[in-house]
C-alpha cells in the first residue's frame, strides 16, 4: 500500500510550506476595460480553501477589509472545514499578484473586483454562494450584489464591522485622516509598518489580524495552554484559531500579507476616505462615489445603494445580518446606529439576530471569535 503523504498544516513548525499550498496561491487572468479604453488582460490572485475530493460544499465569498489579503483563508480554513464550507477570497488590485504595477482609478476598484470575482466564479464553476464582507469590504460586496447576473445566486450577506465614513459616524480619527495630505494616506501601507503611532491614531482595520487584539488566544500563564486560556473566557470572547493556526504561522501570514499589500492599503485608504476619483473619463465612474453611484452626501450614496438592494432582492431573497464589536473604535456608536436605522427603514432586517454587537470586542476581533464565525458559517447554504 502506498504511503499517505500528510500535507502541512497551520500548526506545523514550517508555516512557509503551509502557506505555499496551491489553494492559497491561485492566479487567473481576465479581461477588464480600463478608463473607457479597449479591454486589457488583468490578473487576480485568490485563495479557495480545501474541500475533500468528490465533496460539494457551499461557498462563502469573503470581501476582506483595508489590508485584506487572500491569506485570511489560511486563518479561517480550519473552522470552515468544521462546518463543511469553502471560503473564496480575492486580493484587491495592488495586493498579492492582483494587477500589480497597473494604475487603476480609485472609483474603478469595485468594478475591477466584481469583474475579477465573476471570472473566478466561472473558472471554479460556482453559481451559488453566501457573502461575507468585513470593514470596507462593504463597498465591494454592495457593488457585486447590485450587478449580479441572473445566472448567479447570493443566498445571504453578513456584514462584519461594516465601515462607515466619518461624515456618518463622526469618527475623529477618520476625520483627521481625511484631512491629511493625499501622499500620506497613499503611503499608509508603509507607515503602518514603520510608524506604529500612525496606525494607532488613524485606527485602520488590518483586515487580517491585530497582533495585540484582546480576543486572540494568548496563554495567561507560562504553563497554561491556548485551549485552557480560551476556556477561561466568557463564551462570546472565545476564539478558534488556536486549534488550527500556530503563532509562527500567524506571524508569517501577517508579514507576508503586509508585505504584499502596501500599495493596495494606501489606495484603499484614499478610496475609503474620499470615495474614489474625480477625474472625468474613468469608465463613466467620475461622478460615482465608491463606484456605487452619485449622491450629495455619503449617506445619500449608501442609502441609495441599499434601497436598490431591497428592490433587487424582494421577499427576503437576500438575508442580511450585521455584526459589530461593541468597542469598535473605527465605527463609533453614532455610525452603527445610522446603519441600523437605514437598514430597518429599507426593510432589510428580517431575522431576530439580524443585528449583533459583541461585548468587549473591537473592529477586527469579531473575525476570530468562535461564536460569531460559527453563526456565519452555519448560515451558508
Amino acid at each position: 500500500m502506498a504511503a499517505v503523504i500528510q500535507e502541512p498544516s497551520g500548526l506545523d513548525e514550517d508555516p512557509a510550506a503551509y502557506l505555499a499550498l496551491p489553494r492559497f496561491n491561485h492566479t487567473l487572468d481576465f479581461d477588464f476595460e480600463l478608463s473607457g479604453a479597449d479591454s486589457h488582460t488583468a490578473t487576480v490572485s485568490y485563495a479557495a480553501t480545501d474541500v475533500p475530493p468528490d465533496a460539494s460544499w457551499p461557498v462563502l465569498v469573503f470581501f476582506n477589509g483595508l489590508g485584506g489579503h487572500r491569506l485570511i483563508a489560511a486563518m479561517t480554513e480550519g473552522i470552515a472545514r468544521e462546518h463543511s464550507v469553502q471560503i473564496l477570497t480575492l486580493d484587491k488590485p495592488g495586493a498579492g499578484s492582483s494587477s500589480r504595477g497597473v494604475s487603476i482609478p480609485l472609483a474603478a476598484r469595485t468594478r475591477w473586483m466584481h469583474a475579477a470575482l465573476m471570472a473566478v466564479l466561472a473558472h471554479e464553476h460556482i453559481t451559488r454562494f453566501a457573502v461575507l464582507s468585513h470593514s470596507n469590504g462593504i463597498f465591494y460586496a454592495l457593488y457585486t450584489l447590485l450587478h449580479l447576473p441572473p445566472t448567479l445566486t447570493a443566498t445571504n450577506w453578513t456584514l462584519s464591522g461594516p465601515f462607515m465614513p466619518q461624515t456618518i459616524s463622526g469618527s475623529l480619527s477618520l476625520r483627521l485622516a481625511a484631512a491629511l495630505p493625499t501622499p500620506l494616506p497613499n503611503a499608509l501601507g508603509s507607515l503602518l509598518q514603520v510608524v506604529p503611532p500612525v496606525a494607532r491614531v488613524v485606527g485602520w482595520s488590518s483586515g487580517l489580524l491585530s497582533m495585540s487584539a484582546g480576543m486572540l488566544s494568548t496563554p495567561k500563564t507560562a504553563d497554561e495552554t491556548p485551549e485552557e486560556s480560551e476556556r477561561r473566557k466568557p463564551p462570546h470572547q472565545r476564539g478558534y484559531m488556536h486549534r488550527y493556526v500556530g503563532s509562527a504561522c500567524r506571524t508569517a501570514i501577517m508579514r507576508r500579507g503586509m508585505g504584499e499589500s502596501r500599495l493596495s492599503m494606501g489606495q484603499e485608504a484614499l478610496f475609503c476616505l474620499h470615495g474614489g476619483d474625480t477625474v472625468p473619463g474613468a469608465g463613466g465612474e467620475s461622478d460615482s462615489v465608491w463606484g456605487l453611484g452619485a449622491g450629495a452626501t455619503d449617506a445619500d450614496v449608501l442609502r441609495g445603494a441599499f434601497t436598490r438592494i431591497a428592490e433587487l432582492y424582494p421577499d427576503d431573497a437576500l438575508r442580511i445580518h450585521v455584526v459589530y464589536g461593541a468597542d469598535d473604535g473605527l465605527v463609533p456608536a453614532k455610525g452603527r446606529a445610522w446603519l441600523k436605522d437605514m437598514l430597518e427603514s429599507a426593510g432589510l432586517m428580517h431575522d431576530e439576530d439580524a443585528w449583533t454587537e459583541v461585548p468587549q470586542a473591537g473592529h477586527d476581533d469579531i473575525l476570530f471569535l468562535e461564536e460569531v464565525v460559527g453563526k456565519i458559517l452555519r448560515r451558508v447554504e
